[in-house]
């Protein structure tokens, strides 16, 4: 590329040099860049989402009859103190055919709008269950974190509903048992049950506990009895495994059904893309950004 100690200049359009944050090694050359900064402004009534934002674009100054490339940057860059006003001394100029004026570069401008109005997009997350969208900034996993929350309200219902079944039957069964004299041990182990099963419905880590406690945990400890220890009737006994051997099926039925509803609840959702109007484009300048490239 060849080396020119003059440079492009054009009337009214503003001037700017790039410093790359890399050390310069060798002989560099300043390479004449677009550079149109603009705030762009991302809108959906359904997401009830308006969020502006401040971009640079960069695409290389076409040479002769050229098209300008708004598909490829020039340079990257979020932080504008990379800009200076003033150029390096011992950086020359590329020499190059640039036949550009104030209008090629508002014609820039136009081009850009219509690509970004074509190609841009604010991707977020829905779920339609729940109406819910997630901020611009919210991770997937963050995302979904409030839609178990939301999952876990639906079926929480249902599960107060089967606690209370399950109270209802293991104190039918107590009931049963101190009317036939039975000893204490079972009784207490009973009681055991019904508070393992209070714990589990009201316990902090609610994800945690809802589908694996009670079904091992908690129906599963009433031990049988040592054979060593007097018994009462044969029957009663087998009445009572019998009937704790049901309530824990239909609780364990029960939950397995609960906790499918909740994955496919808590799991369900959608991208979502916000496009942008030529209207929510605005330029905030334009000039000539001045590329230092070996």
């Amino acid at each position: 590329m060849k080396e020119n100690n003059d440079r492009l200049r054009v009337e009214g359009v503003s001037e700017h040099w790039y410093r790359p944050e890399e050390p310069r090694k060798g002989d560099w050359v300043y390479r004449p860049a677009v550079l149109v900064e603009c705030t762009i402004n991302y809108r959906s009534l359904r997401a009830g989402l308006n969020q502006s934002e401040e971009h640079n674009y960069t695409a290389w100054l076409p040479e002769g009859d050229a098209a300008i490339d708004w598909d490829h940057p020039a340079v990257i860059f979020d932080d504008t103190s990379r800009l200076s006003n003033q150029p390096e001394r011992l950086i020359p100029y590329a020499s190059a055919d640039h036949s550009v004026s104030a209008d090629s570069f508002a014609q820039y401008e136009a081009e850009l709008a219509q690509k970004l109005a074509r190609a841009e997009r604010l991707k977020i997350y829905f779920s339609p269950v729940f109406g819910l969208f997630s901020s611009p900034d919210e991770s997937l996993e963050d995302f979904l974190g409030r839609v178990a929350e939301a999952a876990l309200g639906r079926v929480e219902p249902e599960l107060e509903r089967l606690r209370n079944r399950v109270e209802l039957q293991i104190e039918q069964i107590r009931e049963a048992q101190t009317r036939k004299g039975l000893r204490a041990r079972d009784e207490i182990s009973l009681d055991k049950i019904i508070s393992l099963n209070l714990q589990f419905f009201e316990s902090e880590n609610r994800l945690a506990s809802m589908f694996s406690t009670l079904a091992g945990a908690v129906f599963g400890t009433a031990a049988p009895a040592s054979e060593t220890e007097p018994v009462g009737d044969v029957n009663d006994e087998k009445e009572l495994r019998q009937d704790l051997q049901r309530v824990e099926q239909e609780a364990r039925e029960a939950l397995a059904a609960l906790y499918e509803e909740y994955l496919a609840l808590a799991n369900e959702y959608d991208p979502f893309e916000i496009g942008l109007q030529p209207n929510n484009i605005q330029i905030i300048r334009s000039g000539i950004l001045w590329v230092p490239v070996s």
